[in-house]
């Protein structure tokens, strides 16, 4: 009986030792408005009841807050200088105010590997605002950022191209311009493909907006460095 019970706790030990470590993401959101700015963000935060990979999930989390913190600073004293300035030389104050916007879309959250990308639109006047990315590639093991080049094998672009050329979306044929490695403005890394994001301009006009690329994992073969 007392064996019995003891290869009963082994085995539950076992099983609790064996299931991957949990990454939970939940959402962040602030907003600030005055009569210059309205900023609002809705940002990803990463943790963790395991103490070394929350650890790690901190690390992410305080560069895109870092982030975040500076696009608001800047937008700030743009707004202020902006509207100052026009007050000083007594201009009619225009009806709008300057925006910063902020979400976020997470391609992966596991143990391994954390990939986020940010999504920013900033108006300050004119015909309309910009919308600007920002993608994280986290290696949670080795806190480290990844770079493009340590994800995709940039000496097989011309095979990337190709299959980003195969997967590429237009159906409307609003895009002028293929999409390449070399012209995206985002790489992020799920478990069944890579994700290439293309900003507006980039494969065609403003008003086609952003073009969003994935292949599949198995279509990229050696050329895809991260597993």
């Amino acid at each position: 009986m007392r064996l019995y019970l003891f290869s009963m706790v082994f085995l539950a030990l076992a099983f609790v030792g064996c299931q991957e470590k949990k990454v939970d993401v939940k959402k962040d959101q602030l907003s600030h408005k005055t009569s210059d700015y309205n900023i609002s963000v809705e940002r990803s935060v990463f943790s963790s009841t395991d103490e070394t990979l929350n650890e790690s999930c901190q690390v992410l989390n305080k560069a895109t807050e870092a982030l975040v913190q500076e696009l608001s600073e800047s937008l700030k004293k743009e707004a202020t200088d902006f509207f100052q300035d026009m007050a000083a030389q007594d201009m009619e104050r225009p009806a709008w105010g300057f925006e910063l916007m902020v979400d976020d879309s997470v391609f992966m959250a596991s143990s391994k590997y954390i990939s986020v990308r940010l999504r920013t639109y900033t108006f300050t006047g004119g015909a309309h605002g910009m919308t600007k990315f920002y993608t994280f590639n986290y290696d949670v093991e080795q806190q480290k950022m990844l770079k493009n080049e340590e994800i995709l094998d940039f000496a097989k672009s011309d095979m990337i191209d190709a299959q980003l050329e195969a997967n590429f979306q237009n159906p409307e044929n609003c895009f002028s311009e293929k999409p390449t490695l070399k012209l995206a403005n985002g790489v992020n890394i799920s478990s069944t493909g890579v994700v290439f994001t293309y900003e507006q301009y980039v494969l065609g006009a403003y008003a086609c907006g952003v073009a969003e690329v994935t292949v599949p994992r198995a279509a990229l073969k050696d050329a895809l460095l991260v597993r």
